[in-house]
């Protein structure tokens, strides 16, 4: 695994596409009482590709080989004919260190290397080859853990001014798109991810105030988006 990931000439980080392989989804969730999860990889081209999988704990930086974590992944190398799919299976090998009381994240990380393309003639050789990483996000849900459609809802927002605070009494990760005042533009500019049990301060581009009310627009399991109000206090 080593060589393909240092053989990148050039990296790029997207939410959905690897190049030209097509990822089921956009996060993944693997609720502890699944004996594995299935990601599925669709080659869109129709040349042949090398597709590597694997997760991190958070630092895009580490190379797969240096990596430890409490999955395994299968297979974590693997070639998709143009037109052709790939499904690869992520299950848990042991949870004993993981938190029973709250989720926890992982990034899925997919590598696209692209066959390789020969030109015949005096121009031929010297092609770049362009590697597309995309990372996204995996989260373990362990059993018990309810009431994650509502989670968003019990969202705390306090303070006055540019910045607030914001808390997540819950134990799921969730991630706000937009905070939204009535009849305006979204208050922020960057997605604002809580952990389980969390407050992050969140600076917007105009002020609020105590009592004001705001539209908070989060992602759901699916990739999708739901909205809720929720008052400033």
């Amino acid at each position: 695994m080593k060589y393909l990931f240092a053989a990148m000439a050039v990296m790029y980080i997207s939410p959905v596409l690897a190049d030209n392989i097509v990822i089921n989804g956009n996060r993944f969730v693997y609720p502890q009482s699944e004996k594995e999860i299935t990601v599925q990889l669709t080659n869109t081209s129709a040349r042949p590709a090398l597709a590597q999988v694997w997760l991190d704990n958070g630092d895009p930086n580490v190379s797969p080989e240096k990596i430890s974590t409490p999955f395994v992944i299968t297979p974590p190398i693997s070639r998709i004919d143009g037109q052709g799919g790939q499904s690869i299976r992520i299950r848990l090998s042991s949870a004993t260190t993981l938190p029973a009381n709250k989720e926890s994240l992982w990034w899925l990380n997919v590598l696209d290397i692209p066959a390789a393309v020969k030109k015949a003639g005096p121009e031929s050789g010297g092609e770049l080859q362009m590697a597309i990483r995309s990372r996204l996000k995996f989260i373990y849900r362990p059993t018990g853990l309810n009431g994650r459609e509502q989670a968003a809802e019990k969202l705390i927002l306090k303070g006055s001014g540019n910045t607030i605070t914001v808390s997540n009494p819950t134990p799921f990760y969730i991630t706000v798109v937009a905070f939204v005042p009535d009849h305006a533009k979204a208050l922020n500019s960057d997605a604002v991810m809580l952990e389980p049990e969390s407050t992050k301060q969140v600076t917007f581009r105009s002020a609020v105030h105590t009592g004001d009310q705001l539209s908070l627009i989060e992602i759901n399991d699916f990739g999708g988006t739901n909205k809720f109000k929720a008052k400033v206090i």
